[in-house]
């Protein structure tokens, strides 16, 4: 059970705002902040958020209430839940008058694991090449805790030995349940790890690579309560500040090249885990009303993913840019190879969002044919509207 003074503490130490703002993209109005309301359909925002009062209000459909009711009602959560999930989200650390959580002990075999990840890295050689040869330095490897998980049974073996409960692990997503539910096997098996942070710097999961050709080069951790790919990008806890700063914010592709951006100094990197940005992730990105670049390889699904994004964004209201890598080369590649001078010069000849959106949609189109462009040109107009 959550004491109660633990549960007062966290209510004094988060502002509304944050809270509805990491699900609801907030726009500013006079002293309070408006947003369609997400709990029915509307394109008249009538949904409210007051920061003296620490409410909400939809004057639509009248739901209303704190930080925890607005937990509560978005995610279908107990109360309980709703504030281990609001503790989870803003790394609060909860005591409980008896027992623990399912939300702790995930986040305590997270930490446990990610430790000893850490620990295994330096004891597989082909793990450590893989990461030099890319050009990371130890600095890299230590700031970003990058590790190495090695076989199953030896993740088992530590679970067990570190007397971290099974069902806990697999909560945190770890682990999981075989199909004929006679045991458990770990996710990631001989993968080099990157921790997965929220925020607010709470370890919520892992991204692994393969180092044995495995077809899939790269997975996640499975959706669980604390961690939602969708609403969550790498490296954010450790560009934030810097984002804050320069009003700046870099999304790149992958892991490897957030590491590589932040070594040569650009630090407002961060990235998607495997999936396009998403209506989801547009209150992360609002965050310090940053200048949004887009920093994508130039290959066929890398300008496919930078036109969806750049369409999201502009429609969102966004400030930002587009730059394409050349030659199939990303920007770890070109940073590990000296070139960093050539990295700031494309990120500041960023192509603008809108104007972006409208060359890649007239491409689609033979414009020396008068019906493709005029096809071309409302598909233009609609854009633009």
């Amino acid at each position: 059970m959550i004491d109660n003074a633990s549960i007062e503490s966290l209510k004094n130490s988060i502002d509304i705002v944050d809270v509805v703002g990491s699900f609801v993209e907030l726009k500013k109005a006079g002293a309070n902040y408006k947003a369609n309301c997400p709990f029915h359909g509307e394109k008249t925002p009538s949904f409210v958020v007051s920061p003296s009062k620490q409410i909400y209000h939809c004057f639509g459909c009248g739901v209303g209430g704190d930080s925890i009711k607005f937990v509560m009602e978005l995610e279908k959560l107990s109360y309980p839940e709703a504030i281990e999930k609001l503790a989870s989200m803003f790394n609060f650390s909860l005591t409980y008058t008896k027992g623990s959580s399912d939300y702790s002990n995930a986040k305590r075999v997270l930490e446990a694991i990610g430790q000893w990840y850490v620990k295994n890295l330096s004891r597989n050689q082909t793990a450590m090449s893989y990461l030099l040869d890319r050009g990371i330095s130890q600095n890299s490897i230590e700031r970003f805790e990058i590790g190495y998980v090695p076989t199953g049974a030896a993740v088992m073996q530590f679970l067990q030995s570190s007397l971290l409960p099974l069902p806990q692990a697999a909560e945190a997503g770890i682990i999981a349940q075989s199909e004929n539910g006679g045991g458990y096997y770990a996710r990631l098996v001989e993968r080099i790890t990157f921790p997965i942070y929220s925020a607010s710097g709470a370890i919520v999961g892992f991204g692994g690579r393969t180092i044995t050709n495995h077809p899939a080069k790269y997975i996640n951790s499975p959706q669980t309560k604390l961690f939602n790919k969708s609403r969550l990008l790498y490296g954010y806890h450790l560009a934030k500040e810097s984002i804050y700063k320069n009003k700046k914010l870099i999304v790149c592709e992958g892991y490897l090249d957030v590491v590589m951006f932040h070594q040569a100094g650009f630090t407002e990197a961060v990235a998607g885990m495997g999936t396009a940005l998403t209506t989801e992730h547009l209150p992360m990105l609002r965050k310090g009303d940053p200048k949004i670049i887009l920093a994508y390889d130039g290959d066929k699904a890398g300008v496919a993913a930078a036109l969806k994004a750049a369409d999201m964004l502009s429609k969102a209201g966004f400030d930002g840019g587009v730059v394409l890598f050349p030659d199939g080369q990303d920007p770890a590649d070109l940073i590990a190879n000296g070139q960093s001078e050539k990295v700031a010069a494309l990120l500041r000849d960023a192509k603008p969002l809108i104007p972006f959106v409208i060359e890649k949609i007239s491409e689609g189109y033979d414009l020396n044919d008068p019906r493709a462009k005029e096809a071309a040109f409302g598909a233009v107009k609609q854009f633009l509207e």
